[in-house]
């Protein structure tokens, strides 16, 4: 019965989409009223030659530009508070995040503590302190924000969270809420075509999880429905593609789009247990976080598969179209099985221990992995023990 549930739609800000997107900053960035543009990125997005085409248009529009590249993979708590420091000293009233998850996790946690009083902690802010955590400042306080993802992968130009990771207690937690969605994002393939293969793959398998974890959340959000199966399926036809010869400009166009929709998906239904198991294999075993869903996706999928067997068997319809087994559980345990055959396609490790994980790190992945809530909308339950019992099958 679904008629007494309340559906909840968090939708992105504007959102240009395309090749040649990004060379709309200026004028972006001039529609949100700037007069000097803080533009953050990592070291990799700076030297692949990726904010050419931004830093001319912003000069076009006659807007100064201050550039940070001092993002950090999988940011911590000190990383985002130094780039904050870096936006108040630089006299800018506009901010552009460029990159994958993570410069766009940066970004969105320097709009927060931008818009805060100065003597603000970023962790004070976290979600998962309820009630305890420090009120979120007014939108007007914020600097206006554009997206501009390099991967597709997280989506996180069009989601209203950043993830950081807490050092001291080696773990990942979120801040963010609807008024940190960034205001403008910019979705251009173009920026994709030169990332490395292994990245893509990565990356991909990130879009993916999101999708399929999305799809299957005991949150009901019918209306997203159709559009999660069609992300889905995009990656189902392109991310070999996109891999094999990252060039193509069609699967890179679908793999950025796939990312983007699963970036929606979540932000109204949530994710499942397979972030929780990854999350840990990031701050613990500082493994990359789309190569964690990765590995994780297949095994999570087959102990959750008998809490939404007509939701996998439609997965599998979308990763393999005409491709119908059966019955709908023969289905459902194909789409586990399709989703293990694209990690091997795609020449990403299917276990653990060749990843580099200590087999004696799963006592610890798997207390950490029941702290991260993303299981709560998972279609059959979990507890520790088998979170413990899913890294030692991915083991």
């Amino acid at each position: 019965m679904t008629e007494n549930k309340i559906s909840l739609y968090l939708w992105p800000g504007q959102t240009h989409f395309g090749f040649g997107a990004a060379a709309l900053a200026g004028e972006t960035a001039r529609s949100l009223a700037a007069t000097a543009v803080f533009i953050l990125a990592d070291p990799g997005v700076v030297q692949a030659g990726l904010l050419a085409t931004i830093a001319d248009s912003l000069a076009a529009a006659g807007l100064p530009t201050v550039i940070y590249d001092q993002v950090v993979p999988n940011p911590s708590i000190a990383s985002v508070e130094v780039a904050a420091a870096a936006f108040r000293a630089s006299g800018a009233n506009v901010q552009i995040g460029v990159g994958g998850g993570s410069g766009l996790d940066t970004t969105k946690a320097v709009k927060l503590l931008a818009g805060g009083p100065p003597d603000a902690l970023i962790w004070e802010y976290a979600t998962m302190l309820g009630n305890e955590k420090r009120p979120y400042p007014s939108p007007a306080a914020m600097p206006p924000t554009i997206a501009i993802p390099t991967t597709a992968g997280t989506g996180a130009e069009v989601t209203p969270w950043a993830v950081l990771t807490h050092p001291e207690k080696q773990m990942k937690f979120s801040v963010g809420g609807a008024t940190t969605i960034p205001d403008v994002a910019l979705v251009d393939p173009e920026l994709t075509l030169t990332l490395p293969a292994r990245l893509t793959a990565a990356t991909g398998m990130d879009a993916l999880s999101h999708l399929i974890e999305a799809y299957v959340s005991t949150n009901h959000n019918p209306v997203l429905d159709p559009m999660i199966l069609y992300g889905i399926e995009l990656v189902g036809r392109s991310l070999r593609t996109a891999v094999a010869r990252g060039n193509n400009r069609q699967a890179r166009s679908d793999m950025l789009q796939a990312s983007m929709i699963g970036g929606i998906a979540i932000s109204s239904k949530w994710l499942g247990a397979c972030h929780s198991l990854a999350h840990p294999l990031s701050s613990l075993a500082d493994m990359h976080h789309g190569l964690a869903c990765g590995m994780m996706l297949p095994h999570q999928m087959w102990y959750s598969h008998v809490g939404a067997l007509e939701r996998y068997a439609a997965v599998a319809e979308a990763l393999m179209p005409g491709d119908v087994c059966r019955s709908v559980r023969e289905q459902a345990q194909g789409a586990v099985t399709a989703v293990h055959n694209l990690l091997t396609d795609i020449d990403l490790p299917t276990c653990l221990r060749d990843a580099g994980v200590s087999e004696d790190l799963i006592s610890a992945l798997a207390k950490a992995a029941i702290t991260d809530l993303n299981w709560w909308t998972n279609p059959r339950a979990v507890s520790e023990d088998v979170m413990a019992d899913l890294y030692q099958q991915a083991w």
